[in-house]
């Protein structure tokens, strides 16, 4: 059985490893501390033996869903990451601040949310591991009083458990 061991600097090598008693799904955390009894291959786990989650997220300007140049680096990086990082599962979820009616904010964070979900199919994601969703106004992270706030709601998580 192989396992994949990663140091913090996410620096990743494949090791050999032999079935541990005390430890039934090889994530290096000792069954009688391990939650999460099961976790797949190749996930980062937390102290308690469970999927840690991992979070990108990429932000849009006001009514647009047209992507900075910046974040079109940060999603290659992402698939990168997601193709190698067998264990994970890809939630995509869309979302924009408030200035507009709730069903133009709808269709914005569908749109949002699909832009990101084809280039992560671009970039050689498998289509199975990934799911979408849109919110629209409907979760916000701060405030849309300011514009600082309605900035930080207008964006697309993207979160690998």
């Amino acid at each position: 059985m192989y396992r994949l061991i990663c140091s913090l600097f996410f620096i990743c090598t494949f090791a050999f490893s032999v079935q541990n008693p005390n430890d039934l799904d090889n994530d290096l955390v000792p069954n009688d501390k391990d939650l999460c009894q099961n976790t797949p291959e190749a996930v980062f786990v937390t102290k308690d033996g469970c999927t840690k989650k991992l979070e990108r997220v990429v932000y849009f300007e006001h009514a647009s869903a047209e992507l900075d140049e910046q974040y079109y680096v940060v999603l290659k990086e992402t698939a990168r990451l997601i193709n190698e990082l067998v264990g994970y599962k890809v939630e995509l979820s869309g979302h924009t601040d408030s200035t507009a009616d709730f069903y133009t904010n709808m269709k914005l964070s569908k749109e949002r949310a699909v832009l990101v979900e084809n280039i992560l199919l671009e970039n050689s994601v498998d289509k199975t591991k990934i799911s979408t969703s849109w919110y629209g106004e409907t979760m916000p992270v701060s405030t849309n009083i300011s514009a600082e706030g309605r900035s930080e709601n207008r964006r697309v998580n993207i979160i690998l458990k």
